[in-house]
């Protein structure tokens, strides 16, 4: 074994010291220095009592062998620093990546936000000028691939496309349209309380008009159970019922949630259920503010509420088909959400966004300027002035206008006695003229009351005159060809009501075919013949399809099926839903809102937001249009 100074300082180097001092000539005093140390190291060698066994043959520099241990550091240093390098820069990369990809996320949601306001922009229009530059049911022209910035330069545009769910010509819910959906397309349920509380009102009319509340078609699917236990006198519940795969004890509890009460219904249930469950809550017994708030009543499902949309973009996409197993054709395959609403309320003003004329105002000579300045017709005019002095009620408009002989049984009187009676107490039969108001009393005030504009159509107004009775009938005459051309006028100018919004009712033109099956008050022929009338025309873009009474002027129903609907039914609506995406044209990197906007007021806004870009694009960039630029990767 070597000494420990051998360890440190082996025999070679020493042999190499002397090696160099006999080969070499050295300066003699490195000579001397080198010859001290070899003298020093010999004593300590010797101190320690060992000599070295094993001389080296071959005289080894000490500085050569540290030389090959630097070169592998400075290596592993190297390419220790290239990775870091490597690592940084790809870090950098991705980092750049994702700020071009979080502005053109920001980007895109504002363009969904500036969709939201070309919508509020449009919508502040009155409805006459929107339906000149096309509508706004189906317009690709206004709604499809709208570019917000400058691609002049062949720069990807910022885009936006507003689509809406698509109606078959059979009237279901099927494929896509660029515009908006109208809110009262969809059912209220925060009105169902309210058409609840006056179906007997509404039933009335019917009886009147000789229609069946049973009649409604999807009554006509129920099973026997059902139509056992369903009070066919409740609209609301039958309403309710239109929804595919509804039954009676979920419609009864969804109206137990409304409802202020707290008394259970007979297939309903109130607080004692909600409470007994594992995270107990209480019915809302009021309004609710969404539709997902009726997943809190009992036997709502999110399966019922929303269908097999799990991306909610109201069509049914390929890969929905294939895993739920269903199609188009599949009863309420997009789920009740597509059905219902808490949103819908109509603007009290005409086409061109003017007031209408209150027909029930107390003072009648300011009423009949207001109608001479809205109608522009005297002879209209002095007669509805007259109506509200000694004109004949609704009910009594209908009995002369023959009503069936079970409706007039049921009030004890023969219908042959009615028309004596009619007969006898009507005296001298005229028609109106404008010089018969001489003899009306416009500052004693009025005595009757419209309940609908529709109460003009074959009314009646009596008069005494020296003793003997005058009966003056109305312009208005219930002849479809007749009411063609002056009704839609006179509903657009007209109304029976003060307020400035009313509330939402079922759009004739839009609504799904399951909802205007279900209206109670017609038969299901005449819906049909409704429906196949209206697939000409879907969207009610025609002048004659903008308000609720074309089936009459069309000769679809009768006048006193016409006054049982218009309380349910419109075609209007001044609340719209917009699904608008926001994308750009190059990346393809896309954002998707949902907005309620409500235009029943004159500044519309927005009364429900719901972001759904994490529910994906929805559609193709095929589909929403645009510009698309091909990037360049060369």
């Amino acid at each position: 074994m070597c000494s420990l100074t051998s360890f440190v300082f082996p025999c070679r180097s020493q042999r190499t010291a002397k090696h160099c001092l006999k080969s070499k000539k050295l300066p003699a005093p490195r000579r001397h220095l080198m010859s001290s140390q070899n003298k020093s190291l010999r004593k300590s060698d010797k101190s320690l009592g060992h000599q070295c066994q094993n001389p080296c043959t071959k005289p080894v520099g000490r500085n050569i062998r540290r030389q090959g241990f630097f070169l592998v550091l400075v290596l592993i240093v190297i390419a220790v620093a290239t990775m870091a390098v490597y690592s940084f820069t790809d870090l950098m990369i991705a980092a750049d990546e994702t700020a071009y990809l979080t502005g053109d996320l920001v980007q895109a949601r504002s363009t969904v936000d500036s969709g939201i306001e070309a919508v509020r922009l449009i919508l502040a229009q009155p409805a006459s000028m929107r339906e000149d530059a096309g509508g706004v049911f189906n317009n690709p022209n206004m709604f499809q691939g709208v570019p917000i910035t400058d691609g002049s330069l062949g720069n990807p545009t910022s885009n936006f496309t507003v689509l809406a769910p698509g109606l078959t010509e059979m009237g279901t819910l099927g494929g896509i349209r660029y515009g908006l959906q109208n809110e009262s397309a969809r059912l209220n349920i925060n009105a169902l309380t309210v058409l609840e509380e006056n179906s007997d009102a509404i039933n009335m009319l019917t009886g009147l008009s000789g229609g069946s509340v049973d009649a409604g078609g999807i009554l006509g699917d129920a099973t026997a159970s059902e139509e056992s236990d369903l009070s066919t006198e409740n609209i609301a519940v039958t309403l309710l019922m239109t929804l595919p795969g509804m039954d009676v004890t979920i419609a009864d509890a969804i109206l137990d949630w409304l409802d202020e009460d707290t008394e259970p219904r007979e297939n309903g249930c109130e607080d004692e259920y909600y409470t007994s469950l594992a995270t107990p809550y209480a019915a809302a017994n009021g309004p609710v503010q969404t539709v997902e708030e009726l997943l809190l009543v009992r036997g709502v499902t999110p399966q019922l509420l929303f269908g097999a949309d799990s991306n909610r973009n109201g069509v049914l996409d390929p890969d929905e088909q294939q895993r739920y197993a269903a199609s188009i054709e599949t009863p309420g395959v997009l789920g009740w959400a597509s059905y219902l609403t808490v949103h819908g309320a109509e603007a009290n003003k005409t086409m061109d966004g003017e007031f209408r004329v209150n027909i029930n105002g107390e003072d009648l000579e300011v009423l009949y300027e207001e109608l001479m300045t809205a109608i522009g017709d005297e002879v209209f005019a002095s007669f509805i002035v007259a109506y509200r002095i000694s004109g004949e009620s609704s009910l009594a408009a209908s009995v002369a206008s023959g009503a069936s002989a079970e409706a007039l049984a049921a009030q004890g009187i023969e219908a042959q006695d009615a028309d004596n009676a009619n007969s006898e107490s009507e005296g001298t039969v005229l028609p109106w003229s404008v010089e018969a108001l001489d003899d009306f009393d416009l500052t004693g005030g009025a005595a009757v009351e419209f309940n609908q504009v529709l109460d003009l159509i074959d009314a009646k107004v009596s008069l005494e005159r020296n003793g003997e009775t005058f009966t003056y009938t109305s312009p208005l005459i219930g002849e479809p060809t007749l009411l063609a051309e002056f009704l839609p006028f006179l509903m657009d100018q007209l109304t029976t009501q003060d307020g400035d919004v009313l509330p939402g009712r079922i759009n004739l033109n839009e609504c799904p075919a399951e909802l205007l099956m279900g209206v109670p008050l017609v038969d299901v022929d005449t819906m049909t013949a409704i429906l196949e009338a209206r697939s000409q025309d879907v969207g009610g873009t025609t002048s004659d399809r903008n308000h609720e009474t074309w089936p009459l002027t069309e000769g679809l129903v009768t006048v006193d099926q016409m006054r049982a609907l218009l309380p349910l039914v419109t075609a209007r609506g001044d609340v719209f839903r917009a699904q608008v995406i926001g994308f750009d044209s190059g990346s393809g990197l896309a954002a998707r809102g949902e907005a309620i906007i409500d235009a029943s007021t004159p500044n519309p806004r927005v009364v429900h937001y719901r972001d759904l870009t994490h529910l994906g694009r929805g559609f193709d960039l095929s589909v929403l249009g645009g510009n698309i630029v091909v990037p360049n990767n060369n």
